[in-house]
């Protein structure tokens, strides 16, 4: 094989894998760009639970989250206890806090520095 033949298939294969791993990365990149905006919405529009905005970023989320057990896992838990006839406000609002967690979890956001509280009692300051 002669040198040059060597240069241009090394070449080409350089070009190939760089092709590859750019795809491979943006990819991921999207993915954490959905999953990021699924939890702004959530957290933007949870002063008002029962409207159409936090419903459309609940409903969001099982797709969003798809490949994530735990928030999976936290949503069923929501909303089987929102399914029930019997609403235990305690209950939602623990199964809320902890979806939001799982959420956070999943794109490593430090959610533990701020108090079950904070995300329970969201900035409202319309009168």
């Amino acid at each position: 094989m002669e040198n040059w033949e060597f240069i241009i298939i090394a070449s080409l294969l350089s070009g190939l894998i760089s092709v590859i791993v750019s795809i491979i990365y943006y990819r991921k990149h999207e993915r954490y760009q959905m999953k990021l905006e699924t939890l702004l919405d959530f957290a933007k529009y949870r002063y008002d639970i029962m409207g159409l905005s936090f419903t459309e970023a609940l409903n969001e989320i099982f797709v969003t989250f798809s490949d994530s057990k735990g928030v999976i896992g936290a949503l069923e838990k929501f909303h089987e206890d929102r399914m029930r006839g019997q609403h235990n406000t305690e209950l939602a609002n623990k199964l809320l806090v902890n979806l939001f967690k799982e959420m956070c979890d999943e794109l490593n956001i430090d959610s533990k520095k701020l108090g079950d509280l904070f995300f329970l009692n969201p900035f409202n300051l319309k009168k």
